[in-house]
């Protein structure tokens, strides 16, 4: 995936990713909601927070995203939840660290987004890199590299979306 271009990726493989009526998708392109903003005619719930780049994030974001979670009645979700949002805001943290350490025209924020419509759940992940994810074989004896086999596994679908002006988002669904 490394040489192909984000946006060809996201109309190829975020969008036809099984999932049916991707309605989170143009959100999150366009960069999801933040608190206080005027109530709209989104079709779905959201919450958005702008979280620092710093390896304490990594436990504020599950807690943020399990207490809206419950919040929601959708605790049945909470265990799942927890894991995947600890597994993508840590590969943000890691393998967005260059373009989260002040470099030019980047932002030093990670930024989590819950929505949810009906009975369907996704979490996704903001961070300034344009480099998308890539979910490679894990190495069970390896430290590293099993994060997104355990998003695979513990949520419905995942993928990946650029957003305006830069960067992406790392999204997982639940259902």
């Amino acid at each position: 995936m490394r040489g192909t271009s984000a946006w060809g990726w996201t109309s190829s493989a975020a969008v036809a990713s099984g999932v049916p009526q991707s309605w989170w998708l143009p959100t999150l392109r366009q960069g999801a909601p933040r608190w206080g903003s005027l109530p709209g005619t989104a079709s779905h719930d959201s919450a958005t927070w702008r979280l620092e780049a710093d390896p304490g994030t990594v436990k504020v974001a599950r807690e943020l995203a399990v207490t809206v979670v419950r919040d929601w009645g959708m605790s049945r979700m909470v265990g799942d939840v927890e894991l995947v949002v600890s597994e993508l805001v840590t590969n943000a943290l890691r393998h967005a660290g260059g373009y989260l350490a002040g470099s030019s025209g980047y932002e030093n924020v990670i930024q989590l987004s819950v929505l949810r419509r009906g009975g369907e759940l996704v979490c996704a992940v903001r961070d300034g890199s344009d480099q998308l994810p890539a979910q490679r074989e894990p190495d069970f004896m390896a430290e590293t590299g099993r994060g997104l086999h355990l998003v695979s596994c513990f949520s419905r679908t995942w993928g990946a979306v650029p957003t305006v002006p830069d960067g992406k988002f790392v999204w997982a669904l639940f259902a």
